[in-house]
């Protein structure tokens, strides 16, 4: 520990782990170089200088500077991925859109392949799109998580079932589409399974709606060079699968679970205080108990595993350039070996896969099962009886009364059922998917929806609609406002992480942006630049 007062948490830890000897602490603090002439002084002075400052600097001046990982990046290799996914997206959106692509899906296609080859993230997306084929080939659907669903590469490859584009309609029969009429453009911004069902008018069949419109910057940053985090929801059911599968892709050896150090949380540090005075019969204020146990928490506790990290070796390379590796909390009867770098530390380095195991797919496949249903064909999105329950439990047969009082049918419904987001769907009454996608945006964001977006639509400053809901709705909103994409994106991520408006100077041109000026000068409400502060 680096000052003699903080003895204490070092003995508090060791007594909370059942050490007996841990009130005779030794003094273990780093030294100061006069501290440390003071403990050699018995030597004499001359000889302590020498002891403490010129042989170290000796030493230090022999020693070559050495890194003792790889410091460069060293993706896996799939031979020709860069040719592999630009066919299968064209293939795909070919089969969706037609033979003559429409000028939209053309160049949105063009510059998200092109940023993705050019920066070298084809791989990546070439390893989710072989994971995902597989799983659903085995008959369990996969839940992007996050981001991906802005990427138009990952949704014709497979990846993710969002498609990004604005809403639009189209005809899997003769591939007429339409992305411009005036009735789909009062739907720019929302979702395109809120229009009405249509007819095809060249060949009379019923038209697909689709569209969530959300840009691509989102996912891999403003000049397309962000590192993609592709996170996927495979079902628990068949998650070991998957981490399998990536060992038949790149060959046994080459693929590592994602170790992680344990750390002692904030309330078991408040634990070993607490009871470490008990023992001693001391008695200590509440608030001076919180100051000690601020001092123990994050102090390393055990080493653990990432619940579905996969680091990968490329073939020419082996995991000990980078890592050592270990079995998890020194456990040797287990067959799983981690990295003993906590995988944060090597992410410059590997690629790590996300392979997640979640309870959405596996109750999927059993309710397939049970009803004899495929849920991509059978189940319309819309379907109005399912929206109802948002706000009425009528459409399962029952009242109110029949469930606790509760005034939706959504217990059942995940992350949904909560008294938080039942209290957020009776506020906001939501009739559309777009509203249902911008709720599960307040409810997961920090302090975005109490004492924020809560207080303006109860005000009436805004709606469910026009409410800050999701990342990608800031951008989308300032750029309509027309304030500069790259300015947009910057303060769409500044208030995502919780900075608030930022003055800062910008690398390109030298000015000094400050955000919130350029806010005012393009006539945003104060409400919305008041609500971007808070989030």
């Amino acid at each position: 520990f680096l000052n003699p007062e903080d003895e204490i948490y070092r003995r508090i830890i060791m007594a909370g782990k059942g050490f007996g000897d841990a009130d005779s602490q030794p003094p273990l603090y780093l030294r100061t170089t006069d501290e440390m002439l003071e403990e050699f002084e018995y030597l004499g002075s001359a000889k302590a200088r020498e002891i403490v400052i010129e042989n170290p600097v000796k030493i230090a001046g022999m020693v070559e500077k050495i890194t003792p990982v790889r410091p460069d990046k060293c993706p896996p290799v799939i031979p020709d991925s860069d040719k592999m996914l630009r066919d299968i997206c064209y293939n795909k959106a070919h089969s969706m859109y037609g033979e003559d692509l429409p000028e939209i899906v053309t160049e949105r296609l063009e510059r998200e392949l092109n940023s993705i080859i050019s920066n070298g993230f084809a791989v990546m997306y070439i390893i989710a799109q072989k994971l995902v084929w597989k799983s659903v080939e085995d008959g369990y659907l996969v839940g992007s998580r996050g981001s991906v669903g802005s990427s138009f590469v990952a949704t014709m490859a497979g990846i993710t079932e969002v498609n990004p584009l604005s809403p639009h309609y189209y005809c899997k029969k003769c591939h007429y589409s339409d992305f411009e009429s005036e009735e789909v453009r009062k739907f720019a911004g929302g979702c395109g399974w809120d229009m009405p069902d249509r007819i095809c008018p060249v060949c009379g069949e019923k038209l697909t709606k689709d569209g969530f419109d959300i840009p691509f910057e989102t996912f891999l940053g403003f000049k397309g060079n962000k590192e993609p985090d592709i996170d996927l929801n495979f079902s628990g059911d068949y998650q070991s699968n998957a981490h399998k599968y990536t060992e038949v892709i790149f060959g046994a050896g080459q693929t590592f679970r994602a170790g992680t150090v344990g750390t002692l949380a904030d309330k078991t540090a408040f634990g070993y205080v607490k009871n470490y005075y008990e023992e001693h019969g001391q008695i200590k204020r509440t608030a001076e108990i919180d100051r000690i146990s601020r001092g123990c928490q994050g102090i390393r506790r055990s080493t653990g595993q990432h619940p579905g990290g996969i680091v990968i070796v490329p073939r020419d390379k082996e995991i000990y350039e980078f890592t050592p590796i270990q079995k998890p909390a020194n456990d040797m009867t287990t067959d799983i070996i981690t990295t003993h770098f906590e995988y944060h530390a090597i992410d410059a380095n590997l690629l790590k896969l996300d392979i997640l195991g979640h309870d959405d797919p596996t109750m999927i496949r059993r309710l397939e099962k049970l009803t004899n249903t495929n849920v991509n064909r059978d189940v319309p999105i819309n379907d109005p009886k399912v929206m109802s329950l948002f706000t009425s439990p009528e459409a399962l047969g029952i009242t109110s009364d029949d469930i606790d009082g509760c005034p939706t049918g959504s217990l059942g419904l995940p992350e949904l059922g909560t008294d938080f987001v039942i209290q957020m769907l009776v506020d906001t009454k939501p009739t559309k998917i777009s509203d249902l996608v911008n709720i599960s945006g307040l409810s997961h964001g920090t302090d975005v929806w109490l004492g924020n977006a809560q207080t303006l639509i109860e005000e009436g400053r805004c709606t469910i609609s026009t409410a800050i809901c999701t990342r990608d709705d800031i951008m989308v909103y300032l750029m309509h406002k027309g304030i500069e994409p790259q300015v947009s994106f910057q303060i769409m991520e500044h208030v995502r992480k919780g900075k608030g408006l930022q003055i800062y100077k910008d690398k390109k041109s030298g000015k000094e942006i400050n955000e919130e000026e350029v806010m005012h000068q393009h006539n945003v409400p104060d409400w919305y630049i008041g609500s971007c502060k808070k989030i």
